[in-house]
This record gives C-alpha cells, sequence and structure tokens, in this order.
C-alpha cells in the first residue's frame, strides 16, 4: 500500500547531524595545547601567564618574613654618607668587608663582580719612585731606608685590589658574584680557566634551562680569597617578567651554581646532595614564590661604615645572618620585575631565592608535574565529551561544562598552593569551550530540523483534510440516494 501523501516517507526525512568527529576535535584542540605547555617547559603557557602572575601575587600564600637573611644595600644615603659615585672604590670595598666581618655573619654574598682592576696611577707612580731610590743608593742611608720603608707601606695601601683580597679572606665566606655570559649579557671578559672561576657542580649541564658560552668573574686574586662565586643571571620571559630563577647553568658542557646555591652549599654543605637535587627539578630554573611586602630586613652600608664597634643594634641585626650585599641607589640598578608588577633590585631576587631553595618552596611545572596535566586535562576533557553523548538538553550540558571547569579550577589551585605543583590552566577551559560551542550548534541545527519537519506536518495535514471531506459527503449521499430508491 503507497504511502498516505499526509505522511512524509521515512526514507527521504534528512538524518540528524553526527557531532561526535567535530566535538572530539575539539578535545583534541584542548589536548594538544596541553601537550605543547608540557613540550616546551611546562606552565605557564600561553594565554596563562597573566592569571599566573595574579595567582601568586594574591591568591597563593606569601613567603613568610625571613629571620635570618639581611639585606646590606649600597643605597642613595650610603653614597652621600661616603661622598662616592658608583662604582666605589676597592677601598672602601675593603673597609665594607671588615666591618661585616667585625660582626661575625655566617655568610656575606655579593651581587657584584669586580672583574675589572682597581686604579693604578698612584700606585704605579709610587713603585717609580721606590725603584729610583734603591737605584740611587739612598736606601742603603739610614733616612733614606726609613723613606722607602714609609714610601712602601704608602703604596701597600694604595693598591686597593690586594686590600680587598685581604678583607675578603678576613671574613666567615664571602661568595663573590659571577656572570654567565649569554646573548643578552653585556660584553664581558670570561675567564682564561674556567677551573678557577669556581667548582662546578655534578649536574647534567646540557639539560638546563639556562645556556651560556663561556663564564666571567671576579679577579683571579679576589676569587682565591673569597669561599665560592656564583652566577647573577635571571631569566626573563618575554614580557619583561621573571617568573624562574635559574639555580645552575651551563657553560660549556659544565654546571655552575647560582650566588643563591653557591651561598645555600657554603652554609649547609652537609645538605649539599640535597641542595643539588631541588636546584636540578624544572631544568635547574624552577617557578619562583613570592614573598610577603618588606620580607627582607635591610641595612645601609653607611650604617656598616660608620656606626660605633660596640653598637649593639647592628651587632644584632648581623651576627650569624646570611647577609646580601647589592646596590639599590637610584638608576643604578635594574628593576626586575616580579609577578603581579613587583619591581625590586635583584640582590632580593637572589634572596628570595635561597630562602625558597632551603626551605623546598619551589614551584615545580615541568617533568612529573607537566605529565600529570596532560592527564588531567584528557581526564576532563573526556568526561565532558562523554556527557555531552548522553545529556538531553543544551542547558544540561553547559551546566556540566562550568561544573568541570570549576572543578578543573580548583584542582590546579590545590596543586599550586599545597604542592607546589603547576599544571596548565587554559588548555582545559580551551577544550571545553569548542566542544561546548560544537554541541550549541549541532543541537541548534536539530531543533530547526525538528521546527521544520513540524511546520512541513501541520501544512500538509490541513490539506488532506479538506481534500478528504468531499469524498465523504459524496460517498453518503450516494448510500442516501442508494437507500430511497429501495
Amino acid at each position: 500500500m503507497p504511502p498516505s501523501p499526509a505522511e512524509p516517507s521515512r526514507s527521504s526525512s534528512p538524518r540528524p547531524p553526527r557531532p561526535a568527529v567535530p566535538r572530539a576535535l575539539g578535545a583534541l584542540a584542548g589536548l594538544a595545547l596541553a601537550v605543547v605547555t608540557a613540550a616546551t617547559g611546562g606552565a605557564p603557557g600561553f594565554l596563562e601567564r597573566e592569571l599566573y602572575d595574579q595567582a601568586v601575587s594574591r591568591l597563593l600564600p606569601a613567603v613568610p618574613p625571613s629571620a635570618d637573611l639581611v639585606l646590606v644595600e649600597v643605597d642613595d644615603r650610603a653614597l652621600a654618607a661616603l661622598g662616592e659615585r658608583w662604582p666605589l672604590s676597592r677601598a672602601t670595598w675593603a673597609r665594607a668587608f671588615r666591618a661585616l666581618a667585625s660582626r661575625r655573619p655566617a655568610a656575606v654574598a655579593v651581587d657584584v663582580i669586580f672583574d675589572q682592576p682597581g686604579p693604578r696611577d698612584a700606585l704605579e707612580l709610587g713603585e717609580d719612585v721606590l725603584a729610583a731610590l734603591r737605584a740611587s743608593g739612598l736606601a742603603d742611608q739610614p733616612a733614606g731606608a726609613a723613606l722607602v720603608a714609609d714610601l712602601e707601606a704608602r703604596v701597600h695601601a694604595q693598591d686597593g685590589d690586594a686590600r680587598l683580597a685581604e678583607a675578603l679572606s678576613e671574613g666567615a665566606g664571602v661568595i663573590l658574584g659571577a656572570a654567565a655570559l649569554t646573548d643578552d649579557v653585556p660584553a664581558m671578559t670570561p675567564v682564561d680557566d674556567a677551573a678557577a672561576a669556581g667548582a662546578s657542580l655534578p649536574l647534567p649541564a646540557d639539560a638546563l634551562r639556562l645556556q651560556a658560552r663561556s663564564l666571567a668573574g671576579s679577579l683571579a686574586p679576589l676569587r682565591m680569597a673569597a669561599r665560592g662565586s656564583g652566577t647573577l643571571n635571571m631569566l626573563v620571559d618575554g614580557d619583561g617578567v621573571i617568573r624562574r630563577y635559574p639555580y645552575a647553568v651551563g657553560v660549556d658542557g659544565r654546571a655552575w651554581p647560582s650566588l643563591a646555591l653557591a651561598t645555600a652549599l657554603h652554609l649547609t654543605p652537609e645538605r649539599a646532595e640535597s641542595l643539588r637535587a631541588l636546584a636540578a627539578t624544572d631544568q635547574g630554573a624552577p617557578l619562583m614564590r613570592l614573598p610577603a611586602p618588606d620580607w627582607l630586613p635591610r641595612v645601609s652600608l653607611a650604617d656598616v661604615l660608620h656606626a660605633d664597634p660596640d653598637s649593639v643594634g647592628l651587632d644584632l641585626a648581623l651576627r650569624g645572618k646570611t647577609v646580601f650585599v647589592g646596590v639599590t641607589a637610584t638608576g643604578l640598578h635594574g628593576q626586575s620585575t616580579l609577578p603581579g608588577l613587583v619591581a625590586v633590585p635583584g640582590v632580593e631576587i637572589h634572596a628570595f631565592a635561597l630562602d625558597n631553595l632551603r626551605w623546598g618552596r619551589l614551584m615545580l611545572s615541568s617533568g612529573l608535574v607537566a605529565g600529570v596535566g596532560v592527564l588531567e586535562t584528557a581526564a576532563v576533557l573526556l568526561a565532558f565529551m562523554l556527557f555531552c553523548r548522553r545529556a538531553r538538553s543544551l542547558g544540561a550540558v553547559l551546566r556540566a561544562a562550568l561544573l568541570l571547569g570549576l572543578l578543573h579550577l580548583a584542582l590546579v589551585g590545590w596543586l599550586a598552593a599545597d604542592l607546589g605543583w603547576v599544571v596548565p590552566l587554559v588548555p582545559v577551559w580551551v577544550g571545553l569551550t569548542l566542544m561546548l560551542l560544537v554541541d550549541s550548534v549541532t543541537r541548534a541545527d536539530e531543533l530547526v530540523r525538528q521546527r521544520g519537519a513540524l511546520r512541513r506536518l501541520f501544512v500538509r495535514y490541513p490539506q488532506s483534510t479538506s481534500a478528504g471531506a468531499p469524498t465523504v459527503s459524496a460517498a453518503a449521499g450516494t448510500a442516501s440516494d442508494d437507500g430511497s430508491r429501495h
């Protein structure tokens, strides 16, 4: 029996679209973004830096104030009191290190590189006069011998590098700065013998984030007088913000410690193995935790040089403490921007890094953490894809996406706050958004298709009714005529 004109054939009705493929492509896009983030060093990745900055600066607990770290700063007041300009003379530095040594700090980390010799004009003149006196024979006479002895003492006092080396050797432990020569570091003279710059680290140098072609440090006599040296380099992201601290740098196949790591190794040599292991995480440059405001106590170099030797306050401020020395005078230091647009001198970042290292407050984002981030992204997107196949309404799909997004946000926040794991945040949201758009478009198309089918059905139904009415009436009339005939 042929189908009625009022009933459209089922075989001719359009089949509903199948959104499985575009939905899977949306999930794969989010997963691919997570994989790229993991492969390029871990979170924060694409579009995540601003979110990360806001989280670490406002949401995560700040690092508590330090009780045993002190910043001795060459500030504006120190330069005015000394009557000098930067750089300070070697004689002033020698006085400063002797004054610090008298307060018996645990260590002194210096954010300065003495890579150039001090002025030698007066020294060379005095040496020439001494040579002339000895050649003239006056040094053999009593008056000439006294003059030569006095002149030798004066020449010795004018040798600023020698005085500085003596002062460095008197302290409990001075760690000098060094520089890994990368493309963004100003031209400096590299150390001829890299082994003389300090002890390298037993770390895989080629796997470190920061790589350099050579190493520059202080003059050899100063390096020998100090207890070690550490690099002062920073890792600056493309937006000018420092989020990672390089505890180690690779130079020609060898790993060299930063100022923070070199100081930590000097302070606690018994923890050397564990400190090196921590410093090697995240390719030697983990993300930093931010300190609280006024986290680091400060002392002006003017107070160190001009304080009374019996000053109890200064003694309490410095004795047994780890002292970081650096310049903070206006216009003389590069402002380093931390997450949340916090601008601080570089010497403070080295102090933050030391505190994070010794207490294990490192934010990890690569290796195992990156793998966890990829798996978590895949799990969230797979759960949403399965739910979309069973959901009956767009509202249910939207509620599921919102719930999964909030759960993902809570998990990422908990991992960062409690475990220090930074996993990708944006890839899940990208995948959820794409799949939600696919589902919305598909359901909208299905709704339009159903409305069109109903409209066609209701349009055809009145036509078939009006066309069948005369047939029924005619049949009834025929029956009536037949009845009248009988």
